[in-house]
């Protein structure tokens, strides 16, 4: 976490130094966004059964494009997961010698490096304010992932556990959102929109015989400023 915090403060500063060099059409901003995600069951070996309340913060960048387009990406660290219920008996690499009983819950907890690769469409400004929509792919990096296991046997419940072997190194995903950019003063802008991203690939990863798959999804309202 603290090579993560230093590579964002270096960003920022080599900006702040640089930002008289570097093209106009560049523009850095920060985020702290709350969200809501969820995972999706793709077979029916489980099921879906509540969401986790995090959030998301990092590094924005633009490459604004005349006129009213801009590239967007950034790096951003994100808590996202969710509950499920594994309607089957079920292994996991991390606990590889118990085999857990149909009916058994996970709350799944998992850390990314998030970069979105995306295109933003802008109005032109209408008084203080500048609408957009946005659209475009989200991929991941797994860093961190925890998980609390519930069942009816309770010396087989757990809690925090690392769960690092049961969990796809990445993920991917489609993003669409839409919001708004404030003027603030000079190239200042606050921003807040809303995010939807729906996870392509299996972000799950039982042991061999006992393969059970799900997609990460979540619902962020990002809040931010660009300067």
């Amino acid at each position: 976490m603290k090579k993560i915090l230093i590579f964002l403060f270096l960003c920022i500063s080599s900006y702040n130094t640089f930002s008289q060099e570097m093209p106009s059409g560049f523009r850095f901003g920060l985020t702290l966004s709350p969200q809501m995600s969820w995972l999706s069951a793709v077979d029916n070996g489980l099921e879906g059964n509540g969401a986790y309340l995090g959030f998301a913060y990092g590094l924005l960048m633009d490459l604004l494009i005349p006129d009213n387009y801009a590239f967007a990406t950034g790096i951003l660290v994100s808590y996202e997961g969710g509950k499920v219920t594994y309607l089957d008996s079920i292994k996991f690499n991390a606990l590889p010698d118990i085999l857990y009983p149909a009916g058994t819950n996970v709350d799944y907890r998992i850390q990314y490096i998030e970069i979105p690769l995306s295109m933003r469409l802008h109005t032109n400004q209408i008084g203080y304010i500048t609408y957009y929509g946005q659209f475009g792919l989200q991929g991941g990096i797994a860093i961190r992932s925890r998980a609390d296991i519930e069942t009816f046997l309770p010396v087989a419940n757990v809690t925090k556990q690392n769960f690092g072997k049961d969990i796809t190194p990445g993920n991917f995903g489609l993003l669409v959102g839409g919001g708004l950019e404030y003027a603030l003063t000079g190239n200042t802008a606050g921003l807040i929109g809303l995010q939807f991203t729906n996870g392509f690939i299996d972000v799950t990863d039982n042991p061999s015989g006992f393969k059970r798959k799900s997609t990460l999804n979540h619902l962020r309202l990002q809040l931010g400023v660009y300067f």
